[in-house]
């Protein structure tokens, strides 16, 4: 079962300590945050974490959000499934859910925005690692490789080592070391090899044939996203003043180790539908929202420039600006209830107490599920 687990923080809300033992706190680190330089920020528990708020060997817990600017570069160190190493680069955002259990360590990472790279030791037998993008999924063992997402959403995979298999809407395919795979929004995957095994070079050319494709269709994604954002903008304001409305219960539910099945399992009864709701439209809102901030980044330079129903796109992000540092706080909040809900799962067995034993997380499978495909 793919699920969000429990809260945890760290010094910088130290506050919260209160709320979860640190046996909780302990379990949620996945990681650590090696070295971070330029426009860096971690969004935690409803708080926006700028570079100077991050300590050396901040801990990374489970659907924390690292995000760059123009300068911003971060190295990640994870513990699960196996060690591994992640490098974020300029302009990117991601987030990591992890589920399984003793015997197992399911990872999946998701890549909102940008590029980064991963060095992944040989996982455990029965442990599995994916990383996602908004076209693709990738599959991987143990490897080093590459991921670079496009303005015009196209997906490319570089393999520096090992090999790995990818799936998108349009079919699934492999790659060995040395080679490249391209998957766009549209039309099936395609692999080659990269020359000399010089990546940056070939990245450098690919990027650029990729902004040239979104150059001539800029004021098309422009008009397709800012129409989603705003046919989703209400469904998700409902859905988040339904969620937080609980938040207060469940910090105290989970404030007790020792918790009674009986009223765990009635709360969870209780919760449960406002999850659903906001499990059903989170992950194309997030999306909607994280292409939206770099259409903004293109637009300022001119490109995408378009009029949208009565008003015209710079109207627009005018708006969407004064507002996007309150829409990410808003889905970091949720991400951190999601985990606490987990835990609360856990604690009382997973299973609704309908005798289902139905997840409003195993439907449809993780919150990261908002592939097309």
């Amino acid at each position: 079962m793919n699920r969000p687990r429990a809260l945890a923080v760290t010094a910088v809300v130290a506050l919260l300590f209160t709320v979860l033992p640190p046996s909780v706190l302990r379990g949620q680190e996945i990681g650590r945050i090696a070295y971070l330089e330029g426009d860096v920020q971690l969004l935690r528990d409803g708080e926006i974490l700028d570079a100077y708020d991050i300590r050396d060997g901040e801990p990374l817990l489970q659907l924390d959000v690292i995000q760059t600017g123009f300068d911003g570069y971060v190295e990640v160190e994870l513990d699960r499934p196996s060690p591994s190493i992640v490098r974020v680069r300029e302009n990117s955002a991601y987030y990591v859910e992890l589920s399984g259990d003793g015997a197992r360590t399911d990872v999946r990472l998701r890549v909102l925005a940008g590029r980064l790279q991963m060095d992944v030791s040989s996982l455990t037998a029965g442990s599995t690692l994916s990383v996602e993008t908004q076209t693709a999924v990738l599959g991987v063992r143990g490897t080093t490789f590459d991921v670079l997402t496009a303005p015009d959403e196209t997906t490319l995979f570089g393999v520096r080592e090992g090999r790995v298999a990818i799936a998108s809407a349009g079919g699934q395919i492999s790659a060995a070391a040395g080679q490249a795979v391209e998957a766009p929004g549209s039309g099936r995957p395609s692999r080659e090899p990269v020359s000399d095994g010089d990546f940056d070079a070939y990245y450098a050319r690919w990027t650029e044939i990729r902004l040239q494709a979104f150059r001539s269709g800029a004021p098309t994604f422009v008009r397709a996203y800012v129409r989603r954002y705003l046919d989703t903008r209400d469904t998700f304001d409902r859905a988040y003043r339904d969620l937080v409305a609980f938040r207060p219960r469940l910090e105290e539910a989970l404030a007790s180790e020792a918790g009674s099945l009986g009223t765990d399992m009635r709360f969870r009864a209780e919760m449960s539908p406002a999850i659903i709701r906001m499990r059903s439209i989170l992950p194309l809102f997030e999306t909607t929202v994280y292409r939206l901030r770099e259409l903004q980044r293109f637009h300022s330079q001119g490109i995408g420039r378009t009029q949208i129903g009565e008003r015209d796109s710079t109207t627009f992000f005018r708006a969407f600006s004064m507002d996007e540092r309150e829409l990410l706080r808003r889905l970091a909040e949720v991400r951190t209830i999601f985990r606490m809900y987990g835990e609360l799962e856990d604690r009382s067995f997973g299973g609704l107490p309908d005798g289902t034993g139905d997840s409003p997380f195993e439907s449809g499978g993780s919150l990261l599920d908002s592939m097309r495909f």
